[in-house]
């Protein structure tokens, strides 16, 4: 929604200053400052099915426990590669079939929350603030990790969304809107808001609300500057739309660092394979179109500045219910796109798939996590955006970061 500038000012966002880009920002970004390594963090909120979209058909139990909910056997999409470990992909995704045997994508399978929690609304909480089971945790781990470079670098976050995602919930710059040609105010007002804001803030001792107000008329300067023009087709969807912002912004270079959007409607507990006919096409179509944005830009190769994450707050049930849906589970998997990082390849801790017995399971019923998130997201601030072991200790409270553990995106 566009606001006026007289509903801004009694908002009191421009007290909110941490949703805005600094000045110091703002003038790197005029400077025109080289391409910039990026993180884009995507959230696939429900659940969603690892054992669909991710197939296991090497192992026979597979089969067995989803006689009416499986990827029939042979119409699963071939992998190759040296570690693709017999996997294949749900039928739709045929981009993320190209990209993946392009070496652009990978997937990290058994990959979740140590968190036992079931419910949605705890499950993301935990995994965007990357502290599970701690609710006394306000901010999310992308604001903390600007807040951890904010001193010595000029970077920014930005949530395509109504509201900032939790992700980037805290005291560090960032912004948040549904599409770039919303952010902003409606009416003819340019020649006059200086001169409100001067007014408005005549009698002010700090210049704190000043200096707020001013960055986030700037902010909405830079950013509704951006050009979105593409010869990319971007099919007509939520998710791709606003992805195409996301590469406008990344290929601007205007000193975005880090990006959260989110996808909804992965809760199948009924018809999952018709539910994920519609809903796995759009997010394919999305990162197909996003991927082929970022790689193909005036010479400027992005997707390899670019390291997204695709994740989602648990996996669901490996046993099938009665209505041809899967209940809420524990391990799931997240895929990993661009950023230079070493593609093509199903990642497993030590290699090992556990299996799909009852003994092999989390509690009789899940596939197991034995990649905890936060070594995915502590590899890529450390590994792509070269943040210092040491500083990642601020970033993930109470979790000790050894790069052992990391999931090896990068080798």
């Amino acid at each position: 929604m566009r606001l006026n500038r007289r509903d801004f000012l009694r908002s009191g966002a421009v007290a909110a200053s941490a949703y805005f880009l600094p000045d110091h920002l703002l003038r790197k970004a005029v400077a025109g400052p080289a391409p910039e390594k990026v993180v884009v963090a995507i959230y696939l909120r429900g659940g969603a099915d690892p054992l669909s979209l991710v197939v296991p058909a090497f192992d026979a139990d597979y089969y067995t426990l989803r006689p009416g909910m499986q990827v029939a056997p042979g119409t699963e999409l071939t992998l190759t590669g040296g570690d693709t470990h017999g996997f294949g992909l749900y039928p739709l995704l045929t981009n993320f079939q190209t990209m993946y045997n392009a070496g652009e994508l990978s997937i990290i399978h058994l990959s979740g929350s140590p968190s036992e929690s079931r419910s949605h609304f705890d499950a993301q909480d935990y995994m965007e603030k990357a502290a599970p089971d701690d609710k006394s945790i306000t901010d999310g781990w992308l604001n903390r990790y600007l807040t951890s470079v904010a001193a010595s670098e000029s970077i920014c976050g930005v949530s395509l969304s109504d509201v900032p995602q939790l992700a980037l919930l805290g005291d560090a710059p960032n912004v948040a809107f549904s599409k770039i040609s919303r952010f902003g105010f409606s009416g003819d007002f340019d020649d006059e808001r200086q001169a409100a804001l001067d007014a408005f803030y005549a009698a002010q001792e700090s210049s704190v609300l000043t200096d707020g107000a001013n960055a986030a008329f700037s902010a909405i300067d830079l950013i509704g500057g951006v050009d979105t023009s593409t010869s990319v087709v971007y099919p007509d969807n939520k998710l791709s739309n606003r992805l195409k912002d996301v590469a406008a912004i990344i290929k601007a270079e205007i000193g975005a660092k880090v990006f959260a959007v989110d996808l909804g409607g992965w809760d199948h507990h009924s018809n999952q394979l018709s539910e994920l006919s519609t809903l796995g096409a759009d997010l394919d179509a999305a990162l197909g179109a996003f991927r082929e944005d970022l790689a193909n830009s005036g010479g400027t190769n992005y997707l390899d500045h670019t390291l997204t994450l695709c994740m989602t707050e648990f996996g669901r049930r490996v046993a099938e219910n009665g209505g041809a849906g899967s209940d809420h589970g524990h391990g799931g998997a997240m895929f990993a796109l661009g950023g230079g990082h070493a593609g093509g390849r199903v990642i497993l801790d030590n290699d090992d798939w556990p299996g799909l017995q009852p003994g092999d399971l989390y509690k009789g019923e899940d596939l197991q996590v034995t990649t905890d998130f936060r070594n995915v997201f502590a590899e890529a601030l450390n590994r792509h955006l070269g943040a210092s072991i040491a500083s990642l200790d601020g970033v993930f409270p109470d979790f000790s970061i050894n790069e052992s553990n990391f999931p090896n995106l990068y080798i």
